[in-house]
């Protein structure tokens, strides 16, 4: 494998498996009608769609050409959706992960080559959205966001490329982002790999517009048709670490990835071990999270500061750092899903949630506007009671006071509140005009006790100034209550909530879902419709319903999902 340096001559790779060569000229973008395909297959219609102005980033201060150099590799992914429904249906050839190092700890991935049944649910499902549809225009998408970073450039270097003359010729389809360790100050250690179907003259482009500052900051590699531009110094180091093992090998993320299943237009993984560690030698070193900004200088895939923070903040939560999360962002002709998956991540150590009981979301009465659902949530305070006192013992006279509130209210915890948490708590708002009157809410709480929950309920009623607020039942293990009694009655009736097209394509599976939201959007909208302006009003009401679920397997494992359907 022969590796490429700004400079030199491109030499034919000598890898055992390369990829095929591309045509020097990406073909322009065109993409299916709004109408989507048909019988016999994707339609490239006569009149394509692209990014309308309006949908380009708004502009900012001035980018440094580095940004420019690789914000070029964000224009993938702009517009989220419409950009990757595409004429070909490949959705074939190496990815980022292929050519990025196996020591990486975060990676994020964007394609607007994914699957061809992705691009087919994405061009089905924004037939859907009118407002997406009638603003998104004919042409490259990639080459709109070109334009939209170079707008403000004030650079005559940076003015005097062109996306058809210099970009377009190279520009692939995909682009990934690896964080690895071993950052230094100001820089941490990055690698955004850009797909290219020509390397030379990528090359030869990227080497003079990451040079129109005048700045040496960055490397430029060349490897299996794509570019990886790292910090100054990094770039033979990273190459070295992608020979020793590519991230696509990894046992852990092939196998997280695997379990995700379809990766979409948009993936992205994060390992919180060798993340924690990293940040550990950062402050051991005297490197902060602000020290490591660079990666923002890197350009257009997200601020360096804030992405360090974030993962500061996943690798230093209590429990999670031996986990790994993964996740996708994809369609279905009905929805456009952000799922993910955990693997080894104990937010409690010692304690492993039992299999969550979503069916009482599902049997709420037809009519529900928006419901919440948590199972479990009892045994989980009980279990993490331990750490919660310690933290209270540790600050000041804390547990006195909790000792006094025991007294007060005349509970004894954890047990106390395990049972008023209950083996599930769902809290449920049926259709209806808000502001007119009290609102109608309701909850039922599935306990080991139902008859103390009801206790405790009114001693919290009584110590809050407001007894008799709510109509309470028990009727068996449940606990019903509502601001109303006939709201009270219809819970207890119950509903087939989890029959309705909406709820289902918005929940998918609940059946054992830990925790779980839905919110109807078509009951919805009509509290605020009438405040809509008129032209964004189709784009309201083209939104059905949003759903949340998370789920857990076993020890450590489990699944999350968040999708908006469209009507």
């Amino acid at each position: 494998m022969t590796e490429q340096h700004p400079g030199a001559t491109p030499e034919p790779s000598t890898d055992p498996a390369p990829q095929p060569p591309q045509a020097a000229t990406t073909p322009s973008y065109r993409y299916p009608t709004a109408a989507g395909p048909t019988a016999g297959g994707p339609t490239a219609g006569a009149q394509g769609v692209g990014f309308g102005d309006d949908t380009a980033p708004a502009a900012g201060s001035r980018r440094r050409p580095a940004f420019i150099a690789a914000g070029v590799a964000a224009a993938l992914v702009v517009g989220g959706a419409g950009a990757f429904a595409a004429s070909q249906l490949s959705g074939g050839g190496a990815q980022p992960a292929d050519v990025l190092p196996g020591d990486a700890f975060a990676y994020v991935r964007l394609d607007v080559d994914p699957s061809a049944a992705q691009k087919v649910s994405a061009v089905r499902f924004l037939g859907k959205l009118p407002q997406v549809r009638d603003t998104l225009g004919s042409g490259d998408p990639r080459q709109k966001v070109w334009e939209a970073i170079t707008a403000d450039a004030k650079s005559d270097c940076v003015s005097r490329f062109s996306y058809s003359g210099d970009i377009e010729p190279w520009l692939g389809d995909r682009v990934g982002l690896a964080v690895r360790p071993g950052g230094t100050t100001g820089k941490p250690n990055v690698a955004v790999a850009v797909q290219v179907s020509d390397e030379g003259k990528a090359q030869d482009v990227l080497t003079r517009l990451l040079a129109c500052d005048g700045a040496d900051e960055t490397d430029l590699r060349l490897r299996d048709g794509y570019a990886i531009v790292t910090p100054k110094g990094q770039g033979d180091a990273t190459l070295a670490a992608v020979d020793r093992g590519r991230l696509a090998a990894d046992p852990e993320f092939s196998d997280d990835m695997s379990a995700l299943g379809e990766q979409g237009v948009a993936s992205a993984w994060f390992d919180t071990a060798p993340a924690a560690k990293e940040l550990e030698s950062s402050r051991g070193s005297g490197r902060s999270t602000s020290d490591l900004g660079g990666l923002g200088d890197l350009g257009g895939l997200g601020n360096g500061s804030a992405m360090m923070s974030g993962l500061s903040g996943l690798a230093g939560a209590k429990g999670a750092a031996s986990g790994r999360v993964a996740v996708a962002m994809r369609f279905d002709p009905s929805y456009v899903e952000v799922a993910g998956i955990t693997r080894g991540v104990t937010a409690i150590p010692g304690y492993t949630p039992a299999p969550g009981d979503g069916t009482q979301l599902a049997n709420l009465p037809d009519d529900t506007l928006a419901a919440v659902h948590v199972s479990g949530a009892g045994d989980a305070l009980k279990a993490a009671w331990p750490q919660i006192e310690k933290m209270i013992d540790g600050s000041g006279d804390g547990a006195d006071r909790l000792a006094a509130v025991e007294q007060q209210l005349g509970v004894t915890l954890p047990d106390d509140a395990q049972v008023l948490l209950g083996r599930s708590l769902t809290v449920s708002v049926p259709d209806q005009q808000l502001g007119d009157g009290v609102p109608s809410i309701g909850a039922k709480i599935v306990s080991t006790d139902a008859n103390r929950a009801d206790q405790l309920v009114e001693t919290l009623e009584r110590t809050a100034g407001a007894p008799g607020t709510l109509t309470r039942e028990v009727d068996g293990d449940t606990l019903y209550l509502g601001t109303t009694p006939d709201y009270v009655g219809a819970l207890k009736s119950g509903g087939r909530l989890g029959d309705s097209d909406a709820f289902t394509a918005a929940m998918g599976d609940t059946s054992k879902a830990t925790a779980a939201v839905y919110v109807d959007l078509d009951r919805l909208e009509k509290q605020y419709l009438p405040q809509v302006p008129d032209e964004q009003r189709a784009a309201v009401e083209s939104l059905r319903a949003v759903g949340i679920t998370a789920s857990v397997q076993d020890a450590g494992s489990g699944s999350f999902s968040l999708r908006v359907v469209g009507n």
